[in-house]
């Protein structure tokens, strides 16, 4: 196939060329054609070969025969000699060859270059568009993000035809957890065949509640309407030592229903057929994913996990064409066989050509349909976050799953007039962030913009702008060898071609290809602000390797610019909205887990990464980039109304240190431990996160 009108000029090798732009087959339209007991890891490899770059089963294969290698047992049932190596480099305990590696980025970096025009033609025609088209800037950020699927067609975590397409979102949402997962079970309720639901970690909670709420009410319609039975695939991380053999775990409906989980059995929900399973690449590979695909026409990709916590997040509701990729995904990431199997599979959406007219917005956005009887429902706000359990400073283990009032509401605008609604007052803000363990240091003086906290936002009408998924797939290998992804290119490729600002959101800063891009970035005149959160997983990000603290970071970053270079660098610790000052994370009662970056208010990656080196290097992330300046302008409108950041959160540009007006640093902050005590503390925090308390 001809790639371009001078070959020898073109960005992607042919090969590569044919597989972004020919329509079919693809992991979904192959399963769908396959008999029941097909595991989708079958599929993908007779599409697209072993993954070779990657993942757990990379790691299992004989390189000699390309077969998956099994270690043999002796007759005492030990490993055979000479067996010993195989069975550590299947549990990636063999330690790392690249962590003396100052950047491992640093070749990617400076091999960026601006593509030419016979290279823009040539990346245009790899994504499906419609009606949209993608700017220059899109366009160059797209290109890098499509270079790792020349050593791995799946890299991406997605059929490659399907990686680039175009799409809408009607609302976003960006507040504490309760009100993210009540959409989600505004749209649960709402289904009609299936639902496929991905988070990091699911804990039995007050959020879970609320999801198994819309899973009994979803039945019951079910069984009212007399329909087919919906099915419902769930995923989470759960660490489990048979991962080590096999890391798609399927989970049984004792462990499922047991205490730490709580998901209904199948007699409470007659209407639904729910599978689950737990997922994790040991030891380091994190399912970090945290995303819904409902009926293959909606997807919600955000930042929250299914648990209790003090964080404001962030939630897209996207829909068109794009949310086939993030099906397909969907599909890559289970692996296994479905059982039972998926209704849609074979049954896409039709997408018809044109604008904003095949979608709704506002007030015409039907989200949820009547609920019941609705004459005999009781129509009230539920006072979300009032009612929900404090949380114990060391952990969650005392959270129940209590009964919540059901408000199943019937669009987007209801949803977000009843939300919105509630916040005629500081003191009515302050009580919805108190998600967790009240604090004694809310300030009484009303903030800048303090009536301006509007958590759902209704995007204004607009028509398909374009969307690609820029993914990672888990690496459990130790070590900072796996950047060749196409989140990482993403991000890194957004800072190079930047030409104006850089706004990035994340709750950690400190990954070394981030931080070393945004000092060149900084260096080159372009605008760069952090948000970032002080304190946040402090323990865990000591450890060695792990990237430092924010603190340590913002310090290290000023002190790398000249006096010039330091006014194009502004990093801000995340500012509650009911407050005057940043509080340090480890208090637990106002944090920020958004994750989210815009460049030159035209493009912007969102989704499930943390600009950390675990995102970097070893968990399976899941975001967009996005191709629209309507969207980024209202999602920082709506970053900046509802939080205090930008004008109190900003630290000293002489050496990253936050102090107030009067120069006074924040009191009770401690120095970072030193020495032996650095590593103890920083085991401490690995801990943590591996139980869902840390900063995933």
């Amino acid at each position: 196939m001809t790639t371009t009108s001078d070959p020898a000029s073109a960005f992607l090798s042919p090969k590569l060329y044919s597989l972004l732009t020919t329509p079919s087959p693809t992991v979904t339209t192959t399963l769908a054609s396959s008999s029941p007991d097909t595991t989708v890891k079958e599929v993908a490899e007779k599409l697209y070969g072993h993954h070779r770059d990657h993942g757990h089963h990379a790691h299992h294969l004989d390189h000699t025969t390309g077969q998956e290698d099994h270690v043999d047992g002796g007759t005492d049932g030990k490993p055979k000699a000479g067996k010993v190596e195989k069975l550590l480099e299947k549990v990636h305990l063999r330690g790392s060859e690249d962590e003396g590696i100052s950047n491992p980025a640093q070749e990617q970096w400076d091999a960026m270059q601006p593509l030419n025009g016979a290279e823009i033609d040539q990346v245009r025609k790899c994504g499906q568009w419609g009606q949209a088209e993608p700017s220059a800037l899109f366009l160059n950020v797209f290109a890098q993000s499509l270079r790792p699927l020349e050593t791995d067609p799946l890299k991406n975590l997605c059929s490659p035809p399907l990686m680039g397409a175009s799409g809408v979102i009607p609302l976003s949402i960006i507040s504490v957890i309760p009100d993210i997962i009540q959409h989600h079970a505004d749209v649960i309720v709402r289904a009609e065949r299936e639902i496929f639901l991905a988070t990091n970690f699911w804990e039995a909670s007050s959020a879970a509640q609320t999801i198994v709420d819309a899973f009994k009410e979803l039945s019951r319609r079910v069984i009212e309407r007399k329909g087919p039975k919906v099915v419902i695939k769930l995923m989470y991380d759960r660490g489990n030592p048979r991962q080590m053999v096999n890391p798609h775990q399927s989970v049984d409906q004792k462990t499922y229903t047991g205490d730490k989980v709580k998901l209904p059995a199948p007699a409470d929900i007659p209407g639904c057929l729910l599978e689950v399973q737990n997922y994790h690449e040991p030891p380091v590979g994190t399912f970090h994913a945290k995303y819904m695909v409902v009926d293959r026409k909606v997807a919600l990709l955000g930042s929250n996990n299914i648990q209790d916590r003090v964080n404001v997040e962030m939630m897209s509701h996207i829909e068109g064409p794009i949310v086939q990729a993030l099906y397909d995904m969907a599909l890559l990431s289970w692996s296994n066989a479905f059982s039972p199997p998926l209704p849609l599979l074979g049954h896409p959406p039709t997408y018809l050509p044109g604008g904003k007219e095949n979608y709704d917005f506002g007030t015409a956005h039907p989200v949820i349909g009547n609920k019941g009887d609705l004459d005999s429902a009781a129509s009230k706000s539920r006072e979300i976050l009032a009612q929900h359990h404090a949380q114990e400073m060391d952990g969650n283990d005392g959270q129940s799953m209590e009964k919540k009032d059901e408000v199943w509401d019937k669009s987007n605008a209801d949803e977000a007039e009843r939300v919105d609604d509630q916040f005629t007052s500081e003191g009515s803000i302050t009580k919805h962030l108190n998600t967790g363990s009240k604090i004694d240091s809310t300030d009484n003086d009303p903030p800048p913009n303090a009536a301006a906290f509007k958590p759902l936002v209704l995007h204004t009408p607009h028509d398909p702008f374009p969307i690609a998924l820029v993914n990672r797939p888990p690496r459990g290998r130790p070590g900072h060898g796996d950047v060749f992804v196409p989140q990482d290119q993403a991000w890194l490729a957004a800072m190079k071609f930047a030409k104006k600002s850089v706004f990035i959101q994340t709750p950690t800063f400190n990954a070394v290809p981030i931080v070393e891009a945004a000092l060149e970035t900084v260096r080159r005149g372009v605008l760069v602000q952090i948000y970032a959160d002080l304190g946040f997983n402090d323990e865990g990000e000591l450890l060695p390797f792990q990237g430092g603290t924010n603190a340590a970071i913002s310090t290290y970053m000023y002190c790398r610019l000249s006096e010039e270079e330091k006014k194009f660098l502004e990093i801000y610790w995340y500012t509650g909205k009911d407050q005057r000052t940043p509080l340090n994370a480890n208090k637990k009662s106002r944090n920020c887990h958004v994750k989210l970056m815009i460049v030159d208010s035209q493009i912007a990656i969102q989704g499930n990464g943390n600009q950390d080196t675990q995102s970097h290097f070893h968990s399976q992330e899941i975001n967009v980039l996005l191709d629209s300046s309507l969207i980024c302008s209202q999602w920082r409108e709506a970053i900046d109304s509802n939080q205090n950041t930008k004008y109190y959160g900003k630290v000293s540009t002489e050496d990253g240190v936050w102090r107030d007006q009067n120069g006074k640093e924040l009191e009770g902050e401690k120095k970072p431990p030193r020495g032996p005590m650095k590593s103890l503390v920083g085991v401490k925090g690995a801990i943590q996160r591996v139980r869902g308390e840390g900063g995933f």
